[in-house]
């Protein structure tokens, strides 16, 4: 198998990249755990359930979070068992098909972190870049996420 050879300037933007997200998301983590009681998994699970009307099937949540269907259940059920910020229910239509829906409880939780995720990526994120920035850094990113499909089909080519 044939591996390709990184340029200077692909290193350098990769570098980066990896750096500016991993310095971001741990202190957004950080805030959101000593301020909310949450961490950022457990935020997005409730901004993806509140985007999508308060309800939402495992298995579509589990791709909007980039994560394995397993993976999915178990941090739903860790919320169910938090402070019942979310439950499960199975549809009595098909018996198969389990929803998350957002309970009152997971709404205060969301309302009270959503400030703090707010506060935090203007600071450390946005408030450094021109609004043109930002939008060519979204296209960048964009087509990035749209060359590196989440499936489990994706072959680098090692």
């Amino acid at each position: 198998m044939a591996t390709k050879q990184m340029s200077v300037d692909q290193l350098g933007a990769w570098r980066a990249l990896y750096r500016a997200d991993t310095l971001l998301f741990t202190h957004l983590d950080n805030t959101l755990r000593s301020n909310a009681g949450m961490t950022y998994f457990e935020h997005e699970v409730l901004q993806i359930l509140d985007q999508a009307g308060g309800r939402l099937r495992m298995a579509p949540l589990a791709e909007r979070l980039m994560i394995s269907r397993s993976g999915g259940t178990r941090l739903v059920g860790k919320l169910e068992d938090k402070d019942g910020w979310v439950v499960r229910k199975t549809s009595p239509e098909d018996r198969r098909a389990t929803w998350a829906e957002l309970t009152e409880a997971g709404r205060e939780a969301l309302a009270k972190a959503q400030p703090v995720v707010d506060a935090v990526v203007a600071t450390f994120f946005a408030d450094h870049v021109s609004s043109e920035d930002l939008r060519r850094a979204a296209r960048i990113l964009d087509k990035l996420a749209d060359a590196n499909p989440n499936d489990d089909g994706f072959d680098c080519g090692l």
